[in-house]
């Protein structure tokens, strides 16, 4: 390109197409970790807010995270590396809870299991309810099956 002969482009639709340079990449700054922090230190309000940051971060669960300290409100313990954590709504969507920070919570997936089986927000998927069950339809059914050809 140019008076550059060893710049490697292509042309196309009267446009160069470029291989950048190394140089030519601009520099991303990061803020560096303080001191001896680290992950598993259980300074959950420190890591929250660097994680909230994080392109590749939920914020949702950074919000909740720092906003709880790193607790799990249902069973108190601290959320740690690998756990599987789950945003819950206080008052449940079906019983009339809104979809707003002030009523959620995060919880680990097998204490979100239990407060969803006693909170009542299950219910109409195992009784019966005729809202979420389908309507019984009554279908005639033969013990034994009669041919539709005759001699067989």
């Amino acid at each position: 390109m140019g008076e550059n002969n060893w710049e490697f482009a292509v042309k196309k639709d009267d446009k160069f197409i470029k291989l950048h340079k190394h140089p030519e990449t601009p520099i991303v700054r990061h803020v560096k970790v303080k001191g001896n922090a680290s992950p598993f230190d259980g300074n959950w309000v420190y890591w929250s807010s660097r994680m909230a940051n994080h392109p590749e971060a939920n914020k949702r669960i950074a919000t909740l995270l720092k906003r709880q300290k790193g607790k799990c409100p249902e069973c108190g313990h601290y959320f740690r590396e690998g756990d599987v954590m789950e945003v819950d709504h206080i008052l449940p969507l079906s019983k009339g809870g809104k979809d707003e920070y002030k009523n959620l919570q995060l919880l680990h997936r097998h204490c979100h299991d239990k407060k969803t089986t006693s909170d009542g927000s299950l219910t109409g998927i195992h009784d019966k309810n005729h809202i979420t069950e389908e309507p019984y339809e009554v279908k005639v059914s033969r013990t034994v099956l009669k041919t539709s050809r005759s001699g067989d």
